[in-house]
């Protein structure tokens, strides 16, 4: 039998006749081209939310407000994993794809982005203090305000000589004051023993209550402090990792680790390299060569 005879054995022998016998289908020509661009605008929706969710947090501004500071450095805290993850899917679009322009833009401004936003994560940390310490200043000093309302009121009431001016005293009290008929028949020393002793055991109880209060909020503060101080450092080498001032320099955290951390205004000059400081070494004489 002739060998065309048999064209459908000689195409089975064939293997670029029927490729899926021999081999992988390879893959779409543009399909790491869209695994970039899908990774890119992953990274570009992440940075968005986390823009937005800070904007919502941070309005309206009240800079010289503790508790506005408080909430604001939260925030960043908890979506500060969001734009991480932005960042790395950025920079992955850019490993699967080194040859787009538009990744490559954005990779390069990801970079000195990422060199502020470390250390701006690190001064989360004296803010975190400053904030709550106020925080703690200004609750201490609402619960000594009432705490004076009510000795005042008592002392007014105490020094009263008409029925008139206990009802004054009465207003003196924080919050709504208790509702006194306008005229009253008991004798007016009557009225300011039973008010007294009314008011005294409360007046310790409240004592008391807000001491417990204070020492409860220091705790909680100090429990808080610890968390947001290791999640702010978690976030500046994760950042520092990313971040460099130039594309020449080495990332802040290889500058930190080496412990040669950069300088934020750039008035250091760069380090020789060490070739030219041993050239430079052998140029110069000795201390101890006598002169020629």
């Amino acid at each position: 039998m002739s060998p065309q005879a048999d064209p459908q054995s000689t195409a089975d022998r064939d293997p670029e006749a029927h490729p899926r016998a021999g081999r992988e289908v390879p893959l779409a020509e543009n399909y790491v081209e869209e695994v970039a661009l899908a990774l890119n605008w992953g990274a570009m929706l992440l940075f968005v939310l986390f823009l937005l969710g800070i904007i919502a947090a941070a309005w309206p501004v009240r800079l010289i407000d503790p508790l506005w500071l408080q909430a604001v450095s939260d925030k960043l805290l908890a979506s500060g994993p969001i734009a991480m993850v932005g960042a790395v899917l950025l920079l992955l679009a850019r490993l699967i794809d080194p040859d787009s322009r538009p990744i490559g833009r954005r990779v390069a401004l990801l970079r000195p982005l990422s060199f502020w936003i470390a250390f701006g994560y690190l001064l989360l940390i004296p803010l975190q203090l400053y904030s709550g310490i106020n925080l703690l200043r200004q609750f201490r000093a609402t619960d000594t305000r009432e705490l004076s309302a009510y000795i005042a009121t008592t002392r007014a009431i105490e020094s009263a000589r008409t029925y008139d001016d206990i009802l004054k005293a009465m207003r003196l009290l924080p919050g709504q004051a208790p509702a006194l008929p306008a005229s009253i028949n008991v004798p007016l020393d009557v009225v300011k023993t039973k008010l007294s002793n009314d008011l005294n055991p409360f007046i310790k109880r409240y004592q008391n209550s807000a001491d417990a209060m204070g020492m409860k909020r220091l705790n909680d503060w100090f429990v808080q402090l610890a968390r947001n101080v290791i999640a702010a450092l978690m976030l500046f080498f994760t950042f520092a990792a990313i971040g460099k001032r130039f594309a020449s320099q080495p990332t802040l955290l290889q500058s930190v680790l080496s412990g040669r951390v950069l300088s934020a205004f750039g008035s250091r000059r760069h380090q020789a390299p060490p070739e030219m400081d041993a050239a430079m070494r052998m140029m110069m004489p000795e201390d101890h060569d006598p002169p020629r």
